[in-house]
This record gives structure tokens, sequence and C-alpha cells, in this order.
């Protein structure tokens, strides 16, 4: 046995860049078929969905504390050029002014309507629970979610984010991004924020939805109740958007929609504490995930850095290094080229010249955050 690991060694040391070729090689194949096969179909050309019909709506926000955010956003979709649609307000357990704003909303807006979720002392529950009870109290069958803190790009966000209702599909995933500020901090959350939309937006196109992101989110009661709501995760705080999408959606019932009239925008985490404390958050869901879908998402970040780290080791070697320079330019450029041409398709701007280094450091931040929940394990506390 040994002899055998000996053989092994001496093989590997006397060919060790021949190894770091084909492993570099395959990760480049990989990386490829991520870009080529599943971010690039953001730009092909959306066939027209057919039909006019223009169902009622309710829009769900759930709310706790969110006075201020209420009083900057609700106007911007309350006034929404969309012919038949509510929005319903949970405010869930909230100590400031909200009620009073909603109230004075109400003179002004027939469409308005709200419920109250009173503070329980014994209890405390997350935002599943405010959901819940608004999805129960919605008038309509097709709803469309988004939060407090987050405003529509337009005026037909409603609807742009409906329309594919018309053609049977019972699930629509949106993108809500975040508004441009000068650091860069915020461009590294803006950055990481339209990366995870490329690929659900980018997967669901290719027919392998996995989840979506409640700021900016449809479905219809009908697929809600067959899901029994929440059921399956309602020991999770967090999870009311990918939890329930990555249970639901297939190719059949899903349609991405991403044209920048969809869009909704929200304010990026400020500080880089705030930042870590919501990726936390939403680190926790990630374990249930089907397998298919924490295979693919486990394949990318690796591969990533093997394509970024592996054929840089080469350059030591002259006889070795056009292999290594060749070997991550055929990854870098591709990256590159498609990740451009989604910012662009995407509408987000000056973000191209960091995005080497996003793309480089996010694998091993994204590692770092899921160590600090398995050594320092915390409760999801919404708001």
């Amino acid at each position: 046995m040994n002899t055998f690991v000996e053989q092994i060694f001496n093989y590997l040391s006397d060919n060790w860049a021949i190894f770091i070729i084909v492993i570099s090689s395959v990760a480049v194949v990989v990386q490829w078929i991520y870009y080529l096969l599943f971010y690039s179909r953001i730009l092909q050309k959306e066939s027209p969905l057919q039909g006019n019909i223009q169902p009622p709506v309710s829009v769900i926000i759930c709310a706790r504390n969110e006075e201020e955010n209420l009083r900057k956003n609700l106007p911007k979709i309350l006034n929404q050029k969309y012919p038949n649609f509510e929005v319903f307000v949970a405010l869930d357990a909230c100590t400031d002014e909200s009620e009073t704003l909603i109230r004075t909303l109400l003179e002004n807006y027939t469409n308005l309507r709200y419920t109250i979720i009173p503070k329980d002392p014994k209890f405390h529950h997350g935002k599943k629970v405010a959901l819940t009870i608004a999805i129960k109290g919605a008038k309509h069958e097709h709803l469309l979610l988004t939060d407090a803190d987050c405003y529509p790009a337009s005026e037909h966000w409603i609807s742009e984010m409906v329309k594919p209702f018309n053609q049977g599909y019972q699930l629509v995933l949106g993108y809500g991004k975040y508004s441009g500020k000068k650091s860069l901090l915020n461009k590294l959350v803006r950055y990481e924020t339209f990366f995870i939309a490329q690929q659900y937006l980018g997967m669901a196109k290719a027919g392998i939805p996995y989840m979506g992101v409640g700021r900016n989110l449809a479905y219809t009661k009908e697929l809600y109740y067959k899901e029994k709501g929440f059921a399956k995760h309602a020991h999770i705080e967090s999870g009311d958007d990918d939890l329930f999408v990555n249970a639901v959606a297939n190719k059949q019932n899903c349609y991405p929609v991403y044209s920048p009239q969809a869009h909704t925008l929200s304010e990026a985490p400020k500080s880089f504490k705030s930042w870590i404390y919501q990726k936390r958050r939403h680190f926790k869901t990630f374990s249930i995930y089907k397998r298919k879908h924490k295979f693919l998402l486990f394949a990318e970040p690796i591969t990533r850095e093997i394509c970024w780290i592996l054929p840089l080791t080469l350059l030591f070697n002259p006889v070795w290094m056009y292999y290594g320079v060749g070997i991550f330019l055929a990854r870098f450029l591709v990256f590159l080229t498609v990740t451009k041409l989604n910012l662009q398709k995407l509408n987000e701007q000056k973000l191209i010249f960091f995005a080497p280094l996003f793309d480089l450091i996010l694998p091993w931040l994204h590692l770092w955050i899921w160590g600090l929940n398995q050594l320092s394990p915390r409760k999801n506390i919404w708001k």
C-alpha cells in the first residue's frame, strides 16, 4: 500500500503541471456551462407573451416598524398604472406610527387595505406568520410580493410582473436590485445581488428554477395552498421566498421576468456588519434546497476559484506558463463578456470594473459567513 501511495506521489511530483492543466481545463469547461448555457440566457430576446387579460392582483407587503419606508415607497406602489389591484399591508407587531400612516393614506387610496398582527410577549414569530395572514386576507387569486423598503422601478411594475399569468404560469420570478451609491461596500452588495439574480433567472430560463427573492415575487393562491404554504419549512424563520420557490418551482409553472420596468429597488445595507447579518440569515435556508440545486450551487464557486488560482501557478515555470495564461483567459474572457452584457441587460451601472475582484473574493466571503453560522448559530430575528 505504501509503495502504491509513493508511486502516486512521485508521479504527481514529476507531472504536476499536467495535473494542474487537466484539473484547470475541466474547471473551465464547467464554468463555460454556467456562463454559456445558463447565464447567457438572460441575453436572449424574450418571446412576447400572448394575451391582454390583466387579472386582479393583490400586492402584499409585510412590515414591522417600517413607517419611514412605507411613507416613501407605498405611494409609488399605490399609483401603479394597472386597472384592478389592491395593496394589502400586514403590520406585524409594530410599535411605531405605521398604522397612523396607513390610516392617513386610506383617505386618498381606496385600493389600500391592511391588517394588524399584535405583538405576543410569549411567542416570537417571523415573517412567515405575517405573510400567511396577509395571503389569507388578500382578495385576489394572483399575488405580487415585495418588501416595505422596496419601490418599483416603473409605474408598469405590476403589469410586467403578472404578464406570465396569462400563459398559465403560476410562479413569476422578478429582480430586486439595490440602488447605487459611491461606496465600495455598495458595489460589492450590488454585484453579489446581480450575480445571484443572474444565476437564478438564467437557470430558471434554462428550465432549472431553484429560488426567488421576496422583494419581487409573484404566485397564485392556488399554488400556495397546494404546497400548504410554508408548512415544510415552518421551523426555519427565513426562507419565505427562496425555500417556497425551491419546493414548488418547475419549468412548466415558473417564468422569469427581468425587463427593467419589472425591477424593484431598495437601499443596500450601509455597513459591512449589517450585510453580514443579512447574509447569515439567508445562508440558513441553503441546507434545505433540493440536492441537485445544492450541487449546482456548490460546483460553481469551486470551479471558479480553481480557474482563478491553479492556472496562475504555471506562470512560475517557463515551459508551462503559456498554458497557464491560455487556460486562465479561456474562462476569464467568457466571464467578463457575459457579465458585462448581463449588467447592461439588468440596467446595473458602474460595476464591470470591479467584477473581477468581486468574482474572486465572494466565494471566500461566503465560505467565511457559512463558517460563522456553523461555529455560532444564532436565531434569525425578522427586523
